[in-house]
């Protein structure tokens, strides 16, 4: 079963095949349909002519891959962002999903991505291949009466967001987000430079001099019924004064609606801010985020170590999820960190690393893919029931290197 890259002459096959797995969406034979892929994706395929009696023209199974790019540890990391993958009908139950996911990791690998990332709605599926739960999506209730006991904050005015303000945020953005783990980077061309579409909304929190503190975004709902009447999709601030700010104006909807569902981070700091005890988490399920480690050196690599950590371990990473080769997680690390450096070098296992100062570090794929995205220690992955073996020296020195907030994926401004 050849996977192949698809072009645009099999987009309105795959779209026809991600909108049956699915639902919604265009028509993909509408006139006003698409024609293409979008920028920044590589679409992935199996043709059904490949298969015993199958049609030419239609696509069998097909995913996309985007080029996404995450903050991580203080640095930056590249991300297969996996989207839209799904079986035909006709072809489930043969093998066709795990050849395609297993092309996906290989092709991940071979555009020098760190990192792959989906969102499951089973996933056990992707478990099987080396993905982890890492993150999960959380929404609160908030009556806005609530909201409207914040006192002013002297020294800050709002601003509307508009197409000349934009840049302003989307750099308050990356400077607010620069150390969290696995927060989206939201770059060109997968993320337009333009501001979102009606009927996104937001404003501005800047200071005296005009410089921009923070920021809140919101969609207002006509159809919510019983249900909040504005969707806040981010709250970020400087400061702990910021975001009592931001959360003093979300009050003034109180004319038109009685709560809203503020979108937050894993231990997002917004909830040191929020006054009384009115609010209360979303019922909605909760969207899960599982990760995949492709590359453990260059995942490594592209964290920013604490200043004054020093020191030099092994770690070894087994990963029999998919066939050797797929990808460069599983191996023989020597890992050093000198002056907020960190320097991996891929060993031989059975001749060891030149002498680890420390020890060694023993992970299986799914604890290195929830550890090396940070915010976790090995103690956390071994009540998971993932194998997290180490020396008590080695265990120390990582779970250091790894701190940091836990993991948060928010999709969009």
């Amino acid at each position: 079963m050849p996977v192949r890259d698809l072009t645009a002459e099999d987009f309105v096959s795959y779209r026809t095949l991600a909108s049956g797995a699915f639902g919604g969406g265009v028509d993909p034979a509408s006139p006003t349909a698409p024609r293409d892929f979008s920028a920044g994706q590589i679409p992935l395929g199996i043709d059904a002519s490949a298969l015993p009696g199958g049609p030419r023209g239609v696509i069998a199974a097909g995913a996309r891959i985007r080029r996404d790019q995450v903050a991580l540890g203080g640095g930056v990391a590249r991300c297969g962002g996996i989207a839209g993958l799904a079986v035909h009908p006709a072809y489930r139950g043969e093998g066709l999903f795990g050849t395609l996911l297993a092309a996906v990791i290989a092709r991940c690998h071979a555009e020098g991505m760190e990192l792959s990332m989906l969102y499951p709605s089973n996933p056990s599926i992707y478990r099987r291949y080396g993905y982890q739960v890492v993150a999960r999506g959380r929404s609160l209730l908030v009556p806005l009466v609530d909201l409207q006991r914040i006192p002013a904050v002297p020294g800050r005015r709002l601003v509307p967001v508009t197409a000349e303000s934009m840049p302003r945020l989307r750099r308050l953005y990356h400077q607010l987000t620069s150390g969290d783990n696995l927060m989206l980077r939201r770059e060109p061309p997968l993320f337009p430079v333009a501001v979102p579409a009606h009927p996104w909304s937001a404003l501005l929190l800047e200071d005296d001099a005009g410089t921009a503190q923070g920021y809140v975004s919101w969609t207002r709902r006509t159809d919510a019924a019983d249900g909040p009447g504005l969707e806040v999709h981010e709250l970020l601030g400087r400061t702990r004064a910021d975001r009592q700010a931001l959360l003093r104006s979300l009050g003034s909807w109180s004319t038109v609606t009685e709560r809203v569902r503020i979108r937050l981070r894993t231990e997002d700091p917004v909830l040191d801010v929020l006054p009384g005890g009115g609010a209360r988490p979303d019922p909605s399920p909760e969207p899960l985020v599982m990760m995949r480690v492709i590359d453990t050196a260059a995942t490594l690599r592209a964290r920013r170590a604490p200043a004054a950590l020093d020191g030099t371990f092994e770690l070894v990473v087994q990963d029999a999820t998919v066939p050797a080769g797929t990808c460069r997680a599983a191996g023989t690390f020597l890992v050093s960190v000198q002056h907020g450096t960190i320097t991996v070098t891929e060993t031989d296992e059975q001749a060891g690393a030149a002498a680890p100062v420390l020890g060694t570090c023993r992970l299986d794929i799914h604890s290195a893919s929830l550890l090396l995205v940070g915010g976790r220690t090995l103690a956390d992955a071994r009540r998971l029931g993932l194998r997290a073996d180490a020396d008590p020296a080695a265990e120390s020195f990582l779970d250091a290197l790894l701190a940091g907030p836990r993991p948060s994926v928010l999709d969009a401004f």
